[in-house]
């Protein structure tokens, strides 16, 4: 039974499954699947900041096609680094991506080309060239081995709790983000004074969105002790570390502001006699005010921690893909969430997908983290080796 079985066993559809997926066109189609999208996920993430940071930057069609080049050659180009593949092949891909958009520009500033059309074959091109390009210099990404093969102690999970801390704080900040009163735009007080007056679950739900904060700071805080252990610069981790305490302190300041105080301060003036209410309502833009500039500078320094904590994890490369997608994503996390506290600085709380998709990215972060956890144990056992010799 056993020699029939090993006779035939490459003649089985799982056997046939496999050599299909290692010949050289399904490599090329799956190469080409995670090139594409890539590039999709880099064009929605950074239009989005651009949308942002400068509204009217798309205007006009050629600073468009540029835009839209950018954004998708720097997706494509951090997916390559996290796949590990060489700095060379990431500038060749990146070049390739970028000409078509080049060279249609000039007839379009010629005025032989029309916008529309400088858009539309700028993007046959891209796709083209791109698929042209991989078929004749396949570029392979490189392996890592593992650093502990078997694995870390159950005993020794510092990142995987400091994954279920961040997860879980993303995931209470969305409830708290439902059950918050939102059903009136945020920049108009008036209306939106009436609709926080008529809450009656505001203070819980200031404690939840608190506590959503602080285990997402807890979880930075651990990730950072197991990031030192793992030989990360210890200078980023300080400053993260010191970047986490500032955000547990501006975040309780946060919502004493708005839990406590804008809450006083609306019952009053929706309870004010006719003669009171043009000064109690502008007591409560005053807190709303103070609101502001409180939850701007506790949003930027959440993202100054998780940029220093992905800048640690991005020169720790050589640990894994995860590890490398992990240093990516809080990289692209921290960006916006500097650019929606600027935002929030300058306008307010005007509607924005940016926290949405800063939570999206830092949650995606978490589950690159377990990783470092080998490196941990292989790094205790090589010192432990180290010692026994000397």
């Amino acid at each position: 039974m056993t020699t029939f079985t090993t006779l035939y066993a490459d003649r089985s559809p799982r056997a046939a499954v496999r050599r299909l997926l290692r010949s050289r066109p399904a490599r090329f189609l799956v190469a080409y699947v995670e090139m594409t999208l890539s590039m999709v996920v880099g064009m929605g993430l950074f239009g989005a900041i651009w949308d942002s940071v400068w509204p009217g930057l798309t205007g006009r069609p050629d600073a468009m096609a540029l835009t839209m080049a950018f954004d998708m050659t720097l997706g494509m180009a951090s997916w390559m680094w996290v796949r590990g593949h060489a700095a060379r092949h990431i500038v060749e891909m990146s070049t390739v991506m970028a000409l078509p958009f080049l060279v249609l520009l000039c007839p379009y500033w010629l005025g032989v080309l029309p916008g529309e059309a400088l858009l539309t074959w700028g993007h046959v091109a891209m796709f083209a060239l791109m698929g042209v390009f991989m078929a004749w210099r396949p570029h392979t990404s490189a392996v890592t081995p593992p650093r502990n093969p078997a694995g870390p102690s159950p005993m020794s999970r510092p990142t995987l709790l400091s994954s279920a801390l961040l997860v879980g704080g993303a995931g209470l900040a969305v409830a708290g983000g439902i059950l918050h009163p939102h059903d009136e735009p945020p920049n108009s007080h008036v209306a939106v004074f009436t609709e926080y007056a008529h809450s009656t679950d505001w203070v819980w739900v200031h404690d939840l969105q608190f506590l959503s904060a602080a285990l997402v700071v807890a979880g930075f805080v651990i990730l950072g002790r197991t990031l030192r252990r793992v030989g990360a610069s210890p200078t980023l981790v300080r400053l993260g570390d010191a970047a986490a305490a500032a955000t547990v302190a501006l975040i309780a300041m946060n919502m004493a502001v708005d839990g406590v105080a804008l809450k006083h301060a609306v019952d009053s003036w929706a309870a004010a006699p006719p003669e009171d209410r043009a000064s109690r309502f502008a007591a409560a833009e005053a807190v709303r005010w103070m609101e502001w500039g409180v939850n701007s500078f506790f949003t930027i320094l959440l993202g100054v921690t998780l940029l220093m904590s992905a800048a640690a994890m991005l020169r720790l490369g050589h640990l894994g893909s995860r590890v490398r997608l992990a240093g990516v994503t809080g990289t692209l996390g921290g960006v916006i969430l500097l650019v929606n506290g600027l935002g929030v600085g300058a306008h307010g709380f005007e509607p924005s997908a940016l926290p949405f998709v800063a939570t999206g990215l830092y949650i995606v972060m978490a589950f690159g983290l377990p990783p470092l956890d080998r490196a941990v144990v292989g790094t205790a056992a090589t010192e432990v080796s180290s010692a026994a010799a000397a």
